[in-house]
């Protein structure tokens, strides 16, 4: 498959970035994340049962079951006749929850956070369907709130990359936030228990209800976190003039003065409070990853245990 793209990927999504991170699926492992109670594996088991892999149980024959899953030897060993019943397998959907709001559109090393945020979406995709799962997509941000049902293979992989680079388009016209509490609201409207949920986002713009709702999904879905970060963000810049650049304006930032500097320490702490308060305490596991990282690395590393991977991050930008 061969891509043409003329935009700067370190400050542009685009398909070929995405691509590329497939060659990196197999140092990732999903079936690591576990819930409090249970393991979750690339073929998962199903509550429904039927003919299917794995054996599971023997019961007392039903008028209607199949007579080819009789257990003989059960039967000879009661005297009653005994049918077996099997476990199936299917594939798991798992649903990214991609922000897309204009903090994302920011970075001072390497890339933009939008950028490494695609990577992630690409890399945690091309993993999930090479496990034999299904993927689809949620975005939330910018340009409204938008899902890509879970779709298997290939064509759920190029699905989810064509809608992150509409989603990430800064030129479709006025830009107006979209907090994850919406995402959340509409995920759950067509999320099916069993499911996997990834949130990928730098979690500035949370909305009130995003702890509720991570709350609810978590009762029959596996959630994780990933949180994609600047260092700029969580690091005093050195006393100087910076030439800021937004979507609505340019201006200058003198982190030489005194104030200036409190109030930047002040936004930080609230920031990494606000994920405490409506992540952590959700019990949804975070896993950071910041621009100058070497991001697969991390991610790998994270994921073999999420639920150290923030407290790792917070001692080693303080």
């Amino acid at each position: 498959m061969v891509i043409k793209d003329t935009q700067n990927p370190n400050t542009q999504v685009s398909a070929k970035t995405m691509v590329e991170t497939r060659h990196h699926a197999r140092q990732l492992n999903l079936t690591s994340i576990k819930k409090a109670s249970s393991a979750i594996s690339g073929l998962h088991d199903s509550r429904f049962r039927g003919r299917g892999m794995d054996y599971q149980e023997s019961r007392i024959y039903q008028a209607g079951d199949d007579i080819r899953n009789m257990d003989w030897r059960v039967t000879a060993r009661t005297g009653e006749a005994h049918t077996k019943l099997f476990q199936e397998e299917r594939e798991r959907p798992i649903y990214l929850i991609v922000d897309t709001n204009s903090s994302l559109h920011f970075g001072t090393r390497t890339q933009f956070k939008s950028v490494l945020a695609s990577k992630v979406a690409a890399l945690l995709g091309w993993s999930a369907i090479q496990n034999g799962d299904r993927i689809g997509v949620l975005t939330y941000g910018i340009n409204g709130v938008h899902i890509v049902k879970a779709t298997a293979g290939k064509r759920g992989m190029m699905g989810m990359i064509s809608h992150l680079i509409k989603a990430f388009d800064r030129q479709q016209g006025p830009a107006e936030e979209h907090p994850l509490d919406q995402a959340l609201k509409q995920l759950r409207t067509i999320i099916r228990p069993g499911s996997m949920v990834v949130l990928i986002s730098d979690f500035y713009t949370l909305g009130d209800d995003a702890k509720r709702h991570l709350l609810q999904l978590r009762k029959h879905n596996d959630v994780l976190g990933i949180k994609i970060s600047d260092p700029f963000e969580h690091q005093l810049p050195m006393p100087a003039l910076y030439g800021v650049q937004t979507s609505q304006h340019s201006r200058v930032l003198d982190t030489k003065q005194s104030k200036t500097q409190q109030k930047l320490l002040a936004k930080q702490q609230s920031h990494i409070q606000s994920l405490k308060d409506n992540i952590i305490k959700a019990g949804v596991p975070l896993i950071p990853v910041q621009t100058n990282d070497a991001w697969v690395h991390i991610l790998k590393n994270g994921l073999s245990n999420p639920n150290l991977a923030f407290n790792h991050w917070l001692g080693a930008i303080s």
